[in-house]
């Protein structure tokens, strides 16, 4: 039901299958609901983090009671989660590590390599791109992984790379690679079953790739995919409020400020600041705050432009992206 985006209809089912579980007291099923539910169809109807302790139940449940392989998926899905979320990247580090150890002492290979891009982004969004030697051994790891996933026709891990990649890329202001993940990933969509859409957050970055593209290229007909992932971020805001939107309103931000209109522009960068910090999720904060010191630069009010960079400086820093910070301190133009 999910796939023909009938999200309700699959809460219901979810809660159903949850009842009876509890009512059948079968805990050996525990790991495999949870993760249904708590990491696919209710990440669509409410806030990210509230899956994330019941993702968590799910794969001690697992452990406890031999379902070795839906233990590791619920932690992998927590993991991946966690980062949507904006869970403090260095806490994600560490659960990584744990998990990573446990997959391959039980011998989980194919769930640790669906955790591996995740792995490769949260690094990345930590150490500092900036260091030659440290560019180069990313680049052999992204080959190589590439390679591997390619080798194994690992659709949906490939997938993953790309949508991820792009995020990275859009983040450290790397937007023909960002432009570059996205083409590919469309690509590989058409091989697929189905579309990865990532709880309305493929989407999300899509349109401001399309849009930072579109600014720094002045192609603009870049700018009329925009019109699309608006169409899909609206009809996910009515089904996960919390979640989407932040990320609509500063898709229209920036759909503002392309176009001109400044105060329209102004007014939207801070609804979305807003709605992103009461839904508490200070990393997409952080990213609002940057494109809207980006904007009050482009129209020469600097002082509000410096207040907004160092905003999304301090919130990068809470978010434990140290690379990111240290990007944005080099590369503020004054």
């Amino acid at each position: 039901l999910c796939e023909f985006q009938d999200f309700k209809g699959s809460e219901h089912l979810g809660l159903l299958s949850m009842g009876a579980l509890e009512k059948l007291k079968a805990q050996e099923y525990i790991s495999q609901v949870y993760l249904l539910n708590y990491g696919g169809i209710l990440c669509w109807t409410r806030n990210f983090k509230l899956n994330l302790e019941p993702l968590m139940l799910g794969y001690k449940m697992g452990m406890q009671t031999g379902d070795i392989q839906h233990a590791m998926f619920n932690a992998t899905t927590y993991i991946k989660i966690g980062f949507l979320s904006g869970l403090n990247l260095r806490e994600l580090e560490r659960n990584i590590e744990k998990f990573g150890k446990e997959m391959i002492e039980y011998k989980q290979t194919a769930v640790y390599r669906y955790m591996l891009p995740i792995k490769r982004t949260v690094s990345d969004l930590i150490l500092s791109t900036d260091d030659p030697l440290e560019i180069a051994r990313n680049n052999w790891e992204q080959n190589n992984f590439l390679k591997l996933a390619l080798e194994e026709n690992s659709l949906v891990v490939l997938c993953d790379i790309y949508i991820l990649g792009g995020i990275v890329a859009y983040i450290y202001g790397k937007y023909d690679l960002a432009v570059g993940f996205v083409q590919k990933r469309h690509e590989l969509e058409k091989k697929m079953w189905r579309t990865t859409f990532l709880f309305g957050v493929t989407a999300f970055y899509d349109g401001l790739i399309f849009l930072a593209f579109a600014h720094k290229s002045s192609e603009f007909e870049w700018t009329l995919e925009v019109g699309n992932v608006k169409t899909k971020m609206k009809r996910f805001v009515q089904y996960g409020k919390s979640n989407n939107e932040h990320k609509l309103l500063l898709l229209e931000a920036e759909v503002k400020s392309m176009m001109g209109e400044k105060d329209d522009a102004s007014k939207k960068y801070q609804l979305a600041i807003a709605a992103a910090e009461k839904s508490q999720f200070f990393h997409e904060q952080a990213i609002a705050y940057e494109r809207a010191a980006d904007f009050f630069l482009r129209i020469n009010e600097q002082k509000k432009a410096s207040h907004y960079y160092g905003k999304a400086h301090n919130l990068y820093l809470q978010w434990g992206a140290q690379g990111k910070a240290d990007h944005l301190c080099k590369n503020i133009p004054f």
